[in-house]
């Protein structure tokens, strides 16, 4: 039972048997099966519909709803949200073969979810996206360092970005973060309290959870291995 002092966390991998993405398939809305079908290779459809099927049996779990009957409404920037009032929010994040979900009640949350492809320009994509303080701190380590702490900003951006329903086009450099190799992010000067959590679910990936407030109980469910 989520109740708003919890907020649920879910890590899963998007790879499934046949009989499985059968299934999901059918839990999507016509509007959900348009959209997978206007993808051009075959596995990011597949992604896609594992994805949102995924989080409709979860959706439907909380709103004891059955989960084709879970409706949809996008913010401005392509947020989704139940269709109506509902006090229940959530986000998603896949990459590669995995999704992350995150489930609240009344208070805002984003995920993100980031694989660690190869990338020898950490630097240069730091100074183009990122705040000054941000790039200085990556220029300063190894190329490696570089990727992990760049990865580490990213998601934590995005994920707050996501939350505040601004989504990347909010601007990453807008978004400031106390970033360094060792210690968790933080968000700067913000008028109210944020949280930012890297729950590290996978070694080959990134991710970020950024929650209002903090006064909270996090309950993960990993199914990532």
């Amino acid at each position: 039972m989520l109740t708003p002092e919890y907020v649920d966390i879910y890590g899963a991998s998007l790879a499934v048997l046949d009989e499985r993405l059968q299934f999901l398939t059918s839990l999507l809305s016509e509007d959900e099966i348009l959209r997978a079908n206007r993808f051009h290779f075959p596995e990011h459809r597949r992604r896609f519909v594992v994805a949102r099927g995924r989080l409709r049996e979860l959706l439907g779990k909380y709103l004891n709803l059955d989960p084709i009957q879970v409706q949809f409404e996008y913010s401005s920037h392509g947020k989704p949200q139940i269709q109506g009032e509902s006090s229940l929010k959530f986000n998603l994040s896949h990459s590669q073969d995995l999704v992350l979900y995150g489930f609240t009640l009344e208070r805002e949350i984003g995920v993100d979810l980031e694989y660690l492809r190869p990338l020898e320009n950490a630097s240069q994509l730091a100074q183009r996206f990122f705040c000054p303080r941000e790039y200085e701190v990556i220029r300063s380590l190894d190329l490696e360092n570089q990727k992990k702490v760049f990865f580490k900003a990213w998601t934590a951006k995005e994920a707050y970005l996501k939350a505040i329903g601004a989504g990347i086009s909010g601007g990453l450099d807008q978004v400031e973060l106390e970033l360094s190799l060792e210690e968790p992010v933080k968000l700067r000067s913000l008028p109210s309290p944020w949280s930012l959590i890297s729950l590290h679910l996978h070694p080959d990936y990134a991710d970020a959870v950024a929650i209002h407030g903090t006064d909270y109980q996090l309950r993960v469910w990993n199914y990532m291995a």
